[in-house]
């Protein structure tokens, strides 16, 4: 597929990206089959036979009407289509499933469950890993210990910056089980290369059953519990 370079998504937000993503591209694709192929129609059906001059046509206001609508129709559309993916990746459940701090630093990242105790702490060389529930909305606060960082799973099509003194709130919907790399795309200093992490999508029952373990650990256990 021409569109290839875009993973597959693994959440509901992502989906909606994907959607808009692959409109767009078969959209200006057309724009472009449509447009070449006129040009070259005109090259060859107006092409220079004499050195007489051709009529002359000073307006005609079907065709600059046509040229009008048709444009303004397609903006609308592609407006249409982005408002709805938008829409879907800011929308936030009621009732998320599990809610976590995710704390980005120099040059790691703090994974907190909120209302568990449970907590895991990356360390240089020793990536941390998210374990999130299937099928269920995830509640992310994003928030930054120093400087600018961001959280980037490629495969969920969703990036958001972690911001000193903010907190960046958003819902991720993971539809497939796996394990995901994450990473900071924002450079933050010398070991920005180190600030990676997973995200491991499981079964309800073992997030619940990992969950009331990690709960148990000692506070700041690094990597997965």
């Amino acid at each position: 597929m021409v569109a290839g370079c875009a993973p597959d998504s693994v959440t509901d937000q992502g989906d909606a990206v994907r959607f808009a993503y692959d409109f767009f591209l078969w959209t200006a694709a057309g724009v472009f089959t449509i447009v070449s192929g006129l040009i070259v129609w005109s090259i060859i059906r107006y092409r220079r036979r004499d050195d007489e001059l051709p009529k002359q046509i000073h307006g005609s206001n079907k065709l600059e009407l046509t040229w009008t609508l048709i444009p303004l129709i397609l903006v609308l559309i592609l407006f249409a289509v982005t408002l709805n993916a938008q829409g879907k990746v800011l929308d936030r459940a009621r009732d998320p499933a599990v809610t976590i701090k995710v704390t980005g630093f120099q040059w790691s990242w703090q994974f907190d469950y909120e209302g568990s105790g449970a907590q895991v702490v990356g360390v240089p060389k020793q990536p941390p890993t998210m374990v999130v529930p299937v099928g269920e909305p995830v509640r992310i606060k994003l928030v930054s210990a120093d400087v600018v960082h961001s959280f980037y799973v490629p495969r969920t099509l969703f990036k958001r910056q972690a911001i000193p003194g903010t907190v960046n709130e958003f819902d991720l919907t993971f539809d497939q089980t796996g394990t995901y790399n994450g990473h900071c795309v924002q450079f933050c200093g010398v070991a920005h290369a180190d600030m990676v992490f997973d995200v491991r999508v499981v079964s309800q029952s073992e997030f619940q059953s990992w969950l009331a373990s990690a709960a148990r650990a000692p506070a700041g256990a690094s990597g997965t519990p």
